[in-house]
């Protein structure tokens, strides 16, 4: 295995005019997904002079590691040789992060932990921050002793438990059939996500407390792939409550699901990233980021362990 600090030959994509663009996204992905899911919401942000830049996180998509799992400290690793790359690339322009599910989760621990990268603002769409042993102690035991017996043992959710990522049924069927996506993940992998996103939920709760970067997270209502009451317990916090619209900003978004930026009005979404991104100042005023935390408390919840 490589130094954790060297960097590897990462699969890459990238959308918008690279010289003349006035800022770069770096987009990290969700779990068993690579960089073409930005695709989409990448389209739509070059319309506005934005370079996004994505690439397959280790054991994801293209790369040759595809199918295996790798630490949390690595992926934070990976994504700071990304950003040290890219500002010797365009020294001159703003970098923003953005993380999708899994990807935002990662960008929790990153921000938590690095204080001074040269970056402008994290955007966390759907963040898989979720405290799943505290909530589901058996569960995580019984999967943790089977992880270690059967590590390489491939599932598939096909008639366990019926969910739907996104209303956008053509992407979905598009996924569904797309060969670098993975469809059974490993059983050594399944339980790396959830200690990933208990390790996640701790540096949110203790960032969001004092966040040092301009930072905004984006909510699903229809989200059946992570459970939204972790999310609230830490919003309610006191200390992180108060922080709401003066320190990081909330959107909450009623009709969309867990692939937010890809839902049929997934392009709505990602308008008001883009205002974020130019004229903050804004957002208090779009609806979305009215009333955030009274918008998760009493809509109907959808995940089956909410």
């Amino acid at each position: 295995m490589n130094n954790k600090n060297t960097y590897f030959n990462a699969h890459e994509l990238r959308w918008g005019d690279e010289t003349n663009s006035s800022g770069i996204i770096l987009a990290i992905h969700g779990y068993n997904d690579y960089s073409k899911s930005f695709e989409i919401p990448a389209n739509f942000l070059t319309k506005f002079n934005l370079l996004v830049i994505a690439f397959d996180l280790r054991g994801f998509g293209k790369n040759n590691s595809r199918g295996k799992w790798y630490t949390l400290e690595r992926h934070i690793n990976d994504i700071k040789n990304q950003i040290t790359k890219l500002k010797k690339e365009y020294p001159k322009k703003k970098l923003y992060l953005m993380g999708e599910s899994m990807g935002g989760a990662i960008l929790f621990s990153l921000i938590n932990s690095n204080k001074i990268l040269p970056i402008e603002g994290v955007i966390l769409i759907a963040p898989a921050i979720w405290n799943f042993k505290e909530r589901n102690f058996f569960k995580s035991i019984t999967l943790n002793f089977f992880s270690k017996i059967f590590p390489n043992l491939s599932l598939s959710g096909k008639g366990l438990v019926k969910v739907q990522a996104s209303d956008n049924l053509g992407m979905l069927k598009e996924l569904s059939g797309d060969p670098f996506f993975i469809h059974k993940p490993k059983l050594k992998s399944l339980n790396g996500i959830t200690n990933l996103m208990d390790e996640s939920f701790e540096d949110a709760k203790n960032y969001l407390k004092n966040p040092t970067y301009n930072t905004l997270i984006l909510i699903p209502i229809n989200d059946q792939i992570v459970p939204r009451k972790p999310l609230i317990e830490i919003l309610q916090n006191p200390d992180v409550k108060k922080n709401i619209g003066e320190k990081f900003d909330l959107g909450v978004y009623i009709e969309s699901y867990h692939m937010m930026l890809r839902d049929v009005e997934g392009d709505f979404v990602t308008r008001e990233i883009k205002e974020w991104i130019f004229k903050r100042k804004n957002i208090p005023y779009l609806n979305s980021f009215k009333n955030p935390i009274e918008k998760l408390l009493n809509q109907p919840y959808y995940h089956i362990l909410d």
